[in-house]
């Protein structure tokens, strides 16, 4: 099978030849210097590989509104400051970062209240892009790959624009404006989708988000009324054209796995185990086994605390878990951009993580 066979069947929980493994964010295809060692890994061992592709800045066409971005670096710190210009007023976003690369935070969000709400919902829509640029990617990876056209997710959508704690009372006091506001991304979003698929490009279609919207900040009613709702109707879309459904969702699967399988998601990343879940893998796989593929299992963290020895049992013990009737594909729950630089204990951990993974993979 080629990678990108093997990648289609294990999404449609279909018989392969053997279990894919993959490391998030580091592909054989497009390379990135501070990756080469892992490039290398999944080069030598014949990894497998999932390619995100969007329209390049280029392709879009000018926003019909006024975008303001202005930076100040103070000591080891970077700030900068976003002012969206729209016809109702302004709206403003403040994120920090240190220089070093480490994860940075927003610490004013462009929606702070019920006032900022009309701003946003007069916000223009901008013209669908072009995407000349797919086809160039679409040789490029070849059978190498599965490319997955990246959408945004209507929920999380909303919730860049005003963070977590905003949201939740919003869930409490606005829910019906909070609906009008993600149905005025869903329909984005659906154009967009519509777009793409008369264009007969790519194996599917992949998003992050739904897990700001899943307990504890939500409820699994919640998660219904403002992810299922809406996300169901695309995939619905997709499904029609018989296009695959990639979604990343971090957090605790116990609450909403199932609501997953009934959006007829075909693969469920990053599937997180205790002490994140409060199912371990085997159960997860039990539920989904034969209606949703499993990619991840092996948490992010473990690449940094973890000594070898217990590396290796780790991966054993998801494999042990996951593997057995297909759908599975042994992945981190995260690609390796979480670490600001590369230490060798962590590249020693990858190592272990791939020796492991390739030992096992046949079946």
């Amino acid at each position: 099978m080629t990678h990108r066979e093997r990648l289609k069947r294990a999404f449609k929980c279909k018989e392969v030849d053997r279990m894919p493994i993959r490391i998030w964010g580091v592909s054989p295809i497009f390379q990135i210097e501070k990756f080469k060692l892992l490039c290398e890994l999944v080069i030598k061992y014949d990894l497998e590989t999932i390619e995100f592709w969007a329209p390049k800045k280029d392709e879009y066409p000018p926003l019909p509104y006024q975008i303001e971005k202005q930076e100040k670096i103070k000591d080891t710190m970077k700030e900068v400051i976003t002012k969206i210009k729209t016809p109702k007023g302004e709206l403003t976003e403040i994120f920090r970062q240190k220089l070093d690369g480490s994860p940075g935070m927003v610490i004013k969000h462009f929606i702070e209240d019920i006032k900022d709400v009309e701003k946003f919902l007069s916000i223009p829509d901008q013209e669908l892009p072009k995407i000349d640029s797919y086809f160039d990617f679409e040789k490029e990876v070849g059978e190498r790959g599965l490319i997955l056209i990246g959408i945004d997710e209507p929920m999380y959508s909303v919730h860049r624009f005003m963070g977590s704690e905003t949201f939740s009372y919003f869930l409490y006091d606005n829910r019906e404006i909070l609906h009008k506001m993600i149905e005025k991304k869903f329909k984005i979003i659906e154009n967009y989708v519509k777009y793409i698929l008369s264009k007969k490009t790519g194996d599917g279609f992949g998003y992050y988000g739904p897990e700001l919207c899943i307990p504890p900040l939500a409820s699994p009613n919640d998660f219904r009324e403002f992810v299922v709702n809406y996300d169901k109707k695309i995939i619905d879309l997709i499904h029609n054209e018989n296009k695959l459904v990639w979604v990343h969702c971090h957090g605790d699967m116990a609450p909403v796995i199932e609501e997953f399988i009934k959006m007829e998601v075909d693969c469920l990343n990053p599937i997180e185990p205790p002490p994140v879940s409060k199912i371990t893998i085997k159960k997860m796989k039990e539920i989904s086994k034969g209606k949703m593929c499993l990619d991840g299992g092996v948490e992010d963290g473990a690449f940094d605390t973890l000594k070898p020895e217990k590396m290796k049992e780790l991966v054993e013990k998801i494999i042990e878990e996951g593997k057995e009737g297909y759908g599975f594909i042994l992945c981190p729950t995260s690609t390796p951009n979480t670490f600001p630089k590369l230490l060798p204990h962590h590249i020693e951990n990858y190592k272990i993580f791939v020796e492991t993974g390739v030992k096992f993979r046949n079946y």
